[in-house]
Order: C-alpha cells, then sequence, then structure tokens
C-alpha cells in the first residue's frame, strides 16, 4: 500500500461548490516520447477520487474507505480503515517473522533476500538484515524545468541516502480546482495518518512527499546506478469539470466480494 500525504480546506468544499476535477497522467519513454501502458485517469469531487489506472479496474477513495472495482469480472471490493489496520499489524507481525527467521541465515543468504523482496516490503520496509526501516526525505533541487507547457521545481525523494525519484512540481494554486484536490489529500492524511506510523517507513516517506508541496506534472525515477529509468509519468491534462456522484460508486449490478484473508 503506497503511503499518504497531508493537505488544506475541509468547510470550502462541504457546500459542494467547485467544479471538480478531471486530471490525466501517462507512461512514456524518455527519449522517443513514446506512451507506455494505459493513461491513468484521475476524477475528483467533494472530497472524493476515483483513479482508473487500467481499462479493467478503478480505486475510489471516499470518506475513510477504498473501494476497488474490477470491471472485467464486474465485482468491487471495500476496504475501510480498521480494513487497513488489520492489514498493517498483519504486515508488522510478518516483517517480524521474516526478521526472526533471517537471523540464522548467513550474510550471503541475507542479501540474496533483501535483493528479492527488499522493494515489495510494506511501507518501504528495506534494511531486512538489521531489521531498520528505509529513511526518506526531500530536497529542493533549486532547477526548474518545462513539461507539457508548464515550468515546474525539481526535487528528489531520497530513500536511505539515496536519490529514488526525481518529481518536479508546480504550486497548487497555479491550477485550477486546486482546492477539491487539497481536500481530498488532506482527508486521506486525517483518515489514514495514524495507520501509516504503524507501518515502519511508512511514515517518513509520507511526511518527505508532503514537504515537496505541490503537485508533480514529471516523475522519473533513478536506477541503482544513480542514473535515470527509461521511462517517466507526465502530466498531460488537469481541467475543471463537473464529475457525476455515480463516478464515486460501485457500479449497478456489480457483486460485493469479501476483502482476501492473510494466512496465519
Amino acid at each position: 500500500m503506497k503511503t499518504t500525504m497531508l493537505f488544506i480546506g475541509t468547510a470550502i468544499l462541504s457546500s459542494g461548490a467547485f467544479a471538480g476535477i478531471h486530471v490525466e497522467n501517462v507512461t512514456r519513454n524518455v527519449e522517443t516520447k513514446a506512451q507506455e501502458g494505459e493513461t491513468r485517469v484521475t476524477l475528483v469531487q467533494d472530497g472524493k477520487m476515483r483513479v482508473n489506472a487500467t481499462k479493467g479496474g478503478a480505486v475510489v477513495l471516499k470518506g475513510s474507505s477504498i473501494l476497488m472495482i474490477d470491471d472485467k469480472r464486474k465485482q468491487y471490493r471495500e476496504m475501510t480503515k480498521e480494513d487497513m489496520k488489520k492489514m498493517a499489524a498483519g504486515a508488522v507481525d510478518m516483517m517480524a517473522k521474516m526478521q526472526e527467521r533471517m537471523k540464522n541465515m548467513s550474510p550471503e543468504q541475507r542479501a540474496q533476500m533483501e535483493k528479492l523482496m527488499g522493494n515489495r516490503m510494506p511501507g518501504g520496509m528495506g534494511g531486512m538484515a538489521d531489521g531498520k526501516p528505509d529513511t526518506w526525505e526531500s530536497k529542493n533541487l533549486g532547477t526548474t524545468a518545462t513539461v507539457e507547457g508548464r515550468k515546474c521545481q525539481n526535487w528528489n525523494l531520497i530513500r536511505n541516502g539515496a536519490p529514488f525519484e526525481e518529481l518536479c512540481v508546480v504550486p497548487y494554486n497555479t491550477l485550477p480546482g486546486k482546492e477539491d484536490m487539497q481536500k481530498v489529500f488532506k482527508d486521506m492524511a486525517e483518515t489514514f495518518g495514524d495507520l501509516a506510523k504503524q507501518m515502519p517507513g511508512a511514515d517518513s516517506v509520507s511526511k518527505a512527499r508532503a514537504e515537496i508541496n505541490g503537485y508533480p506534472v514529471r516523475t522519473r525515477q533513478y536506477a541503482p546506478d544513480g542514473k535515470f529509468r527509461p521511462t517517466e509519468t507526465v502530466m498531460t491534462k488537469w481541467v475543471e469539470e463537473s464529475v457525476p456522484a455515480s463516478t464515486f460508486e460501485p457500479p449497478a449490478g456489480y457483486t460485493k466480494m469479501e476483502l482476501p484473508h492473510r494466512p496465519n
């Protein structure tokens, strides 16, 4: 589960005075600019957010719950704050058991395990050999770029002292309908902030991202050798438009499925 961030505003949006926001992001090859994969569409209105990452499904954040919609199977699952607390507790327990097993491994075996699992640890938990979570920080690089016609400020997100991502961000006050987007992220932070504290490393990365304080119009990831990976994610569209309330509800006729249970 990816981490949450913090932002602003409550009373403004409760009146439903804002039109809503339609945002599109694409992943493309840095050199050729050829798009790779589907366009990710984000729709926001009245404190709710829907992200369509593929043609076959979507994720909806509303209040203190998350809906995961599967269009291919015409199913959906709902994850509440209590469900996420249980998942966090389970992930921490799993990590503790894994670290206990690794005490009896050779240095070579531990290194291999970290290589295989490090990037998939919940909450950004790396450093499995010494049991320490990843540390995160952000740094303003003092440089700018122009992405899809928008001038942006370059920041680095740094993990364990090494650059992890470069984000070129624009201030929220330069984007139409900014109040709606800020409201969503503020509510997410209030709802899931205490959850992030349960996950080693998650609170750290959340704070580091919040310090960047802007919306990334371009994101580039670093490879282990310190060079950029060959792809980048860019924002190609941000407009105000009215979003129907039904967008944030399970589609009619879809079956609600139970969340999968982690075996003990």
